[in-house]
């Protein structure tokens, strides 16, 4: 208790002073009626005594005096009174907000120059980058990783998140090929780097892959370290005696040694040379997960206050202890308070004051008014579980989302499935069993569920389809095409209907406008062509684009070059 009362501002502000809920200042109108009763009930009329017999009187009536009536009714209005402000919400102070948690990130910037092609570190530099990359996630610095590729113009291949195997699929595909502008542009990198990492409010990590940094490339890196929080973590991919690059055989990537010297001079710019084990990484990682957690300042703008309503709780109930001394009782006086306390249920305006959100969520869950459940739900599993209950799957599902554990993963998987979504259904089991070997025989049972489901729903898609092709009628079929004869008629627009042929071939004639001309084709489409159009138009919604994620990594790289970085062109060094 002492160390609870040395936490108190008991200075009290007079001009900020306010209460957070006025509304409960009119409980003192009640309470003025209630001893006005009280007042008028104390009265002691004589006439009624009287009617008693004089040897009685004695026995019946004590001798009373002012203060008998006045220190009960004394107490109990100072008693109510210290409860209604204390209900009111008298603050004085702001509220001192703790320091926000946040977590570090790491970037991964991976160079995809044509200098990266070299074999001196086998089987190449790239290569081996990809390979200590994917040592690098194994050995799990724990922090949301990012990965970007660059060479003439950065480009983001993944942005932040903790799924390590994905970023792993995509880092397997890059090669410098794909990179719409050859060479090394590193100004272009820092502001790419500087975008990206600037909303990140811990001091965080920059992982470069690279082969070899450059005078010029490590006055640009140390001027970046000194105007933010981030570090630098620098992983050579080289060999010290450097290697020719392929297509430019006349130049020698390798790196110098003496502008290494100077960046070690930089305590937040840390060079690490390549292992053949994984012990480059290895310590990388360690660094990360050692500053995985920042506390960000205290916020000062901060506009809630200290609500100093629990300061009257202890005279209150000093105060009402009075109530109950001989002499004193007047309890009944809180009748009218009671009744309106009784009467406060869930579903009433105030229930706010005695319940809180997951009390009454879960009061409403119990009576199976479910959406109701899940809009005064604060807690997010059984928010989700109301709103799953209540059939508004799709918020369940987001909902869920954002529990990583296998319960909430496996429970993700019943929401997506419910609504549809099955696919994702399907890896979100996946999901739960990886993180709980024993939902793994439940998430199989449930995948093949909704795989029985998505391969139902299909079927019947497929035959919706097929029943909405308009079938054709061989006998009485598209009219065939036929040459034109020298004794058929002409056909022109003012042709009568009476005169149109008779036979059920249709004539090829040439058809002229005053925009343009063409001519009907002279045969129809032969057996064998009509054949392969049908099979081509059978299997073209069924095709797939080629399974390689390089190549859509290239696209994307070459359209984002012509929406951001079009002044961008190709330096006289393209290695």
């Amino acid at each position: 208790m002492p160390e609870a009362m040395e936490h108190i501002n008991w200075r009290i502000d007079w001009q900020q002073f306010h209460f957070l809920r006025p509304a409960a200042l009119y409980l003192f109108i009640p309470l003025v009626l209630t001893v006005i009763i009280l007042l008028a009930g104390n009265r002691e009329p004589k006439r009624w005594k009287h009617l008693i017999a004089p040897v009685l009187r004695p026995y019946l009536f004590t001798e009373g005096n002012r203060w008998s009536l006045l220190l009960p009714l004394v107490f109990f209005i100072l008693g109510i009174s210290a409860a209604i402000i204390g209900v009111a919400g008298p603050a004085w102070h702001r509220t001192v907000v703790p320091g926000q948690k946040v977590q570090a990130v790491v970037l991964v910037a991976m160079d995809l120059s044509a200098s990266m092609n070299a074999t001196d570190i086998p089987p190449t530099r790239v290569e081996r980058a990809k390979l200590k990359l994917s040592d690098f996630l194994n050995a799990h610095p724990g922090a949301k990783a990012g990965l970007l590729a660059y060479a003439g113009t950065p480009h983001l291949v993944m942005p932040f998140t903790t799924d390590y195997q994905l970023i792993k699929l995509q880092a397997a595909s890059l090669n410098a090929k794909e990179m719409p502008v050859p060479g090394t542009n590193t100004t272009l990198l820092i502001k790419y780097i500087d975008t990206l990492m600037n909303p990140v409010l811990a001091p965080s990590t920059v992982l470069l892959l690279t082969d070899e940094v450059t005078a010029a490339d490590a006055a640009l890196f140390t001027n970046y370290v000194s105007s933010n929080i981030h570090q630098l973590e620098i992983l050579l991919m080289s060999s010290p005696a450097g290697a020719h690059v392929p297509g430019f055989t006349k130049v020698l990537s390798m790196q110098d040694e003496s502008v290494l010297q100077s960046l070690r001079t930089n305590p937040r710019i840390t060079i690490n040379h390549l292992t053949l084990d994984t012990t480059d990484v290895g310590a990388i990682a360690t660094r990360i997960r050692e500053h995985l957690i920042f506390e960000k300042d205290k916020r000062t703008d901060d506009k809630a206050w200290d609500d100093m309503g629990y300061l009257v709780i202890v005279p209150v109930g000093l105060l009402v202890l009075l109530w109950f001394r001989k002499g004193w009782a007047i309890q009944w006086c809180c009748i009218p308070f009671l009744l309106l306390l009784g009467s406060c249920s869930v579903n009433s305006r105030e229930a706010n004051w005695w319940y809180t959100r997951d009390y009454q969520g879960q009061v409403l869950y119990k009576a199976g008014d479910y959406q109701q459940a899940a809009d005064r739900f604060k807690d997010i599993p059984h928010k989700a579980a109301a709103a799953f209950k209540a059939g508004d799957y799709d918020a369940a599902a987001a909902l869920y989302a954002l529990d990583s554990s296998a319960s909430g993963q496996y429970n993700l998987g019943l929401a997506l499935a419910k609504s549809g979504r099955f696919d994702e259904a399907m890896s979100a089991f996946a999901r739960a069993g990886q993180l709980n070997p024993d939902l793994e025989k439940k998430a199989a049972n449930s995948i093949s569920k909704v795989s029985k489901a998505k391969m139902q729903v299909d079927s019947v898609v497929k035959m919706g389809q097929k029943n909405t092709k308009v079938k054709e009628d061989k006998k009485n079929g598209p009219l065939k095409e036929r040459k034109r004869k020298p004794d058929d008629p002409g056909l022109s627009a003012d042709t009568k209907v009476k005169n149109m042929p008779k036979t059920g071939d249709r004539l090829t004639d040439e058809v002229k406008s005053n925009i343009h001309q063409a001519q009907e084709s002279q045969e129809g489409p032969s057996k064998n062509d009509t054949a392969t159009n049908n099979d081509v138009m059978k299997h073209i919604i069924l095709r797939r684009p080629p399974a390689d994620p390089g190549e859509f990594l290239h696209k994307r790289f070459e359209l984002q070059r012509k929406r951001y970085f079009q002044q961008v062109k190709p330096g006289t060094e393209q290695w």
